[in-house]
C-alpha cells in the first residue's frame, strides 16, 4: 500500500481546483466590489438656494432734533402709529424766547435810529441843495443812514433765525408710520443733528406696510441670482409663517460676513406681511430649477471627470464602468439625470479608484 504526503495530494488536486474555479467563472460573475450602490429612480426635484435673512422696513428714519436743549415733552411711545406732521416732541424754548426778546429790542432800537437819521438826511438834502452845507457833511449823513438801515436788517435776520429755531423746538413726524423706539425721556438734554451721524435720536419711525428682507449670498452663488427673482420667505419656529418676496437690489460690491465673502441682496415682501416684524430672522428659498418625475440618482453618485460629469455603473462582470451623464436640476440630496442613465440602473456611491486606493 502506497502512502502520499499531504503536499503531494495538494499538488495533484491544484490543477483540478483551478479548472473548477475557471468553470465557475464562465458560468457566473465575479463578486462585485464592496462599494455602496443605489438605483436610478424617478422623483420631483427642486433646485434652490437656501439663505437666512433679516426683516426690516423698506422705509425707516431716525428722528433727530435740529436744535439742542432740554426735552420738555415726549408725546409719543413705542408701537404707536402716527401721521405726517403730528407733534411728537417739544424742546424747552425758554432760552430762545429770551434771545427773541433781545432781538426784538435790537430791531426796535434800529428802527428809531433809522427814522431819526432819515429825518436828518432829508433836511441835509435841502440844505445841500441850497448850498448851505458842504457835500462832505451831506455824504456823511447819507452813509450814517445807510449803516443804520443795514443794522436794522441784521437785527431782523437775527429775529427770523431765532423764530426758526423756536419753531424747530416742536418736532413733528416726518411721515406716516409706526414708532419703533423712543430712547429718550422728558428732561433729557438733547444734541442737535449738525451732520448725518451726529445728534440725539429721539425716535425711530418706520412704514411697516412695506417690508424688505436683507440676505448675504455667497459669491459662488451670486451668479444664479437676478433682479426680479421671486423668493419664498419662511418664519416662525416651524417655518409656518410664509410669504413671497421679489429681489429688487443686488449689491455691486462684495462684503465679508461671518468670514464668508458674498453680496448683499434685498427682496421686497408682498402679500399679507402682518405676521412679520422688523428684526426677525427668516429663512429664504430661491428656486433655480424644477424637474418633475425625473430620473435621478443621489448626489454622491455623480462625479467630475475630464470630460464632464460621470456616474459609475457595474458591468456584467462586476467591474465598475464610468458613464458620461448630463445633469439637470439638483437639490440637497439628488441630481436629475437628463441623459446617459435609465430608470432602474444601479450606480456606485463612491468613486472606485478612491475605494481601491
Amino acid at each position: 500500500m502506497m502512502l502520499f504526503a499531504p503536499t503531494m495530494i495538494l499538488r495533484c488536486l491544484a490543477p483540478a481546483l483551478l479548472l473548477a474555479l475557471s468553470g465557475c467563472g464562465e458560468q457566473g460573475t465575479t463578486p462585485p466590489l464592496d462599494i455602496p450602490t443605489a438605483q436610478a429612480e424617478r422623483r420631483d426635484i427642486r433646485e434652490e438656494i437656501r439663505l437666512s435673512g433679516d426683516v426690516s422696513p423698506a422705509f425707516q428714519v431716525e428722528i433727530k432734533p435740529e436744535v439742542g436743549g432740554k426735552l420738555r415733552d415726549v408725546l409719543t411711545q413705542t408701537g404707536r402709529e402716527v401721521k405726517k406732521g403730528e407733534l411728537l416732541f417739544v424742546i424747552d424754548d425758554s432760552d430762545l424766547q429770551i434771545e427773541r426778546a433781545s432781538a426784538q429790542v435790537e430791531i426796535d432800537g434800529a428802527v428809531v435810529t433809522v427814522e431819526k437819521l432819515a429825518g436828518n438826511l432829508d433836511r441835509a438834502r435841502q440844505l445841500f441843495a441850497a448850498k448851505l452845507i458842504s457835500k462832505e457833511i451831506y455824504e456823511n449823513l447819507d452813509a450814517d443812514h445807510r449803516l443804520a438801515e443795514n443794522a436794522q436788517e441784521r437785527a431782523q435776520r437775527r429775529l427770523e433765525t431765532v423764530d426758526d429755531r423756536i419753531t424747530k423746538t416742536r418736532v413733528p413726524a416726518p411721515a406716516d408710520g409706526t414708532i419703533l423706539s423712543v430712547p429718550v425721556i422728558a428732561g433729557q438734554i438733547v444734541v442737535p443733528a449738525v451732520s448725518v451721524n451726529a445728534g440725539t435720536t429721539l425716535a425711530t419711525l418706520a412704514d411697516l406696510s412695506s417690508l424688505i428682507v436683507d440676505a448675504h449670498v455667497n459669491q459662488l452663488d451670486i451668479g444664479k441670482v437676478k433682479l426680479g427673482d421671486t423668493v419664498e420667505v419662511l418664519g416662525g419656529a416651524d417655518d409656518s409663517i410664509r410669504a413671497t418676496a421679489k429681489i429688487n437690489f443686488i449689491a455691486p460690491l462684495a462684503t465679508v460676513k461671518n468670514n464668508v465673502k458674498g453680496f448683499t441682496v434685498q427682496a421686497v415682501l408682498s402679500g399679507d406681511t402682518s405676521a412679520f416684524r422688523p428684526g426677525m430672522t427668516v429663512a429664504i428659498r430661491l428656486p433655480l430649477a424644477t424637474a418633475t418625475n425625473a430620473v435621478s440618482v443621489p448626489l454622491a453618485a455623480v462625479f467630475e471627470s475630464r470630460n464632464g460629469k460621470v456616474v459609475y455603473v457595474p458591468r456584467p462582470d462586476g467591474a465598475p464602468q464610468a458613464r458620461p451623464v448630463e445633469v439637470g436640476a439638483t437639490d440637497l440630496f439628488h441630481a436629475e439625470i437628463q441623459s446617459g442613465l435609465e430608470e432602474g440602473e444601479t450606480v456606485l456611491l463612491n468613486r472606485p479608484d478612491e475605494e481601491n486606493s
